[in-house]
């Protein structure tokens, strides 16, 4: 058994190389990424390879994708190969105005999972229940929507912790369907035992009008027993309740001052690295009862965020663990 368990979207970043706008952009370099994938080679580099359900297309983009999975270490059992064309995100230059990233390509090779293919052997076996972690932006496709109900059903059947990445793009949703998104947002956040998010994410997906612990509270109100939300430089915020294997607490980490190179996938490689204490995946076992394990993690994931930062490219830019390790024994 996994000891975690990741669902979602792998796709190619194409990264500025300088310019104000897209306008004055001279050249770009193709990156791995994607939220849920970025989070599954984290993982995988600070110590635990999970399991991962995610679609890649038959294209040269996807074959790309596959051979770095593979490099990472991600077991190839749930990576499937579809028709179509791999959805490509362009990131906007640091500066510029509107969205950060902006797709293209196919959405149903990247988006559309089969709903009747959901992989619910991996939820079940030897050992304990592995912990699931899902995105948001398969949310925005039909099919996505069904897939991770479908997923979040079995999760909670077969009794794995689970973790929702809000990252709603609303870019991303058609014309007609932000009632349909929002609603499956709002459900998979009720399905959940620990819900990420930004301030923004929450405001766009129309969960909560709230800011700070207020808005946490307001998540925690919906079903999660641990709101964690991410604040850029100013690192993170958590609030939990009593059912929380931690125990109930408002937790604040301020992150660490680094010079930022590139910020792409800092969200996620943040994730990476609090799960990966949350699930127990780093060698340490969750659950004080004192709000003591979700201050480490907040600091572990800050610390794999700020070093992810110091380079180019979201995936490829984050650290291992003992540089995780090592980082942290510096500040202290």
């Amino acid at each position: 058994m996994p000891e975690v368990f990741v669902a979602g979207e792998t796709l190619v970043d194409f990264v500025p190389d300088g310019g104000e706008t897209l306008r004055d952009v001279d050249g770009y370099a193709h990156r791995p990424g994607g939220a849920p994938a970025n989070v599954a080679v984290g993982l995988a580099r600070l110590g635990s390879p999970p399991a991962f359900w995610t679609r890649l297309g038959d294209d040269a983009f996807g074959a790309f994708l596959a051979e770095t999975l593979a490099a990472e270490g991600i077991p190839r059992t749930h990576v499937e190969r579809v028709e179509g064309k791999t959805t490509l995100a362009v990131v906007s230059p640091p500066d510029s105005a509107g969205p950060r990233f902006g797709f293209y390509g196919s959405r149903d090779a990247t988006f559309g999972f089969d709903p009747d293919a959901v992989p619910t052997d991996v939820l079940t076996g030897r050992g304990p229940p592995p912990w699931v972690h899902l995105g948001g932006v398969a949310l925005t496709h039909p099919d996505g929507r069904a897939a991770t109900r479908g997923l979040l059903s079995a999760a909670t059947a077969a009794g794995c912790p689970v973790s929702f990445d809000v990252n709603y793009r609303s870019d991303m949703v058609r014309d007609g369907d932000a009632e349909a998104v929002s609603t499956a947002v709002r459900e998979a956040v009720a399905a959940s035992d620990v819900v990420l998010y930004s301030d923004e994410d929450v405001a766009a997906a129309g969960l909560s009008t709230s800011e700070g612990t207020g808005l946490a509270r307001d998540l925690l109100e919906l079903g999660p027993h641990t709101a964690v939300v991410t604040l850029g430089s100013d690192g993170a915020l958590a609030v939990s309740s009593d059912a929380a294997p931690w125990g109930a607490a408002t937790v604040r980490h301020g992150g660490f001052a680094v010079e930022t190179v590139d910020a792409t996938g800092a969200g996620d490689a943040f994730a990476a690295g609090a799960l990966s204490r949350l699930a127990g995946t780093s060698g340490e076992t969750s659950g004080g009862g004192d709000g003591n394990d979700l201050g480490e993690a907040l600091a572990f994931g800050n610390a794999t965020a700020a070093l992810s930062v110091r380079s180019v490219g979201g995936m490829g830019s984050i650290p291992s663990r003992d540089e995780v390790a090592a980082f942290l024994a510096e500040r202290e």
